[in-house]
């Protein structure tokens, strides 16, 4: 598996419409040119889109030079201030200052989620920083109507329990298995406000999320958890979208 990872920065103000793209979902379906993985990440002043699969860098190439296709990036053209650029081409993290201290990844035990640890980890492990994992339960249950006619479901609040904490140990798991460390936290509340307000606490470089989406460029849509994250962070978030292409897709 090959991953090449394209930057760019963005014209002064063009952050919001960046999120707004991001949110819209993937323009074209990664199958069909041979990817198996895609990734984009907004900061204040830049774009990463991150590509995995196979001899990457060969079929973005024809991607990007494929009139049909390349259409499908148009809409992002206005909003550059710089030509795009190979990631390690406009990034070098040697330096101290230069180089991330805190990555905070939401979990949830789901799919898509799992592929966010994963992705996050990498990210930690080749920046040298401290992973958090984070999980969001909700502060109150809403129980089935009491009876017939009821129209206000009656709610409690929630009880923690070793439950709500089993997709953190899971992610711990698989840091283990890479034989990285990490701290995890069990929040409480709405998920994205919740992510977002830790995120700040901790002073996190990056947040990390997987898309709830349908695993193609052509359908794919965030879900309300990584939208809400988008909307309301001020500092990078990067959305991993788990697009696997399966051996009978026939991709080579």
């Amino acid at each position: 598996m090959e991953r090449v990872v394209i930057t760019a920065r963005l014209n002064e103000g063009s952050e919001a419409r960046a999120r707004d793209l991001v949110s819209a979902g993937p323009p074209f379906d990664p199958r069909q040119v041979g990817l198996a993985k895609h990734g984009v990440f907004v900061g204040n002043d830049v774009v990463v889109f991150v590509f995995e699969g196979h001899d990457v860098e060969r079929r973005l190439s024809q991607l990007v030079n494929d009139r049909l296709n390349s259409a499908a990036f148009s809409a992002w053209a206005p909003l550059l201030a710089e030509q795009p650029k190979i990631a390690h081409e406009a990034y070098h993290w040697d330096p101290k200052e230069d180089t991330m201290n805190t990555i905070v990844i939401a979990t949830d035990g789901s799919e898509s989620a799992v592929e966010a640890v994963k992705f996050g980890l990498e990210l930690a492990a080749e920046q040298d920083a401290e992973p958090i994992f984070v999980h969001v339960v909700p502060g109150v249950d809403v129980l089935p109507p009491a009876g017939f006619g009821v129209t206000v479901a009656p709610s409690v609040p929630h009880v923690l329990g070793d439950e709500d904490r089993l997709p953190l140990q899971e992610a711990l798991e698989i840091a283990a298995e890479q034989g990285i460390e990490a701290r995890t936290e069990l929040l409480v509340g709405h998920p994205a406000a919740e992510i977002v307000t830790y995120a700040d606490t901790v002073d996190a470089d990056l947040i990390v999320i997987g898309s709830r989406g349908q695993g193609t460029f052509a359908s794919a849509l965030l879900g309300s958890v990584s939208r809400g994250v988008l909307h309301d962070s001020r500092r990078p978030v990067l959305v991993v979208r788990g697009a696997q292409v399966h051996a009978e897709t026939g991709v080579q």
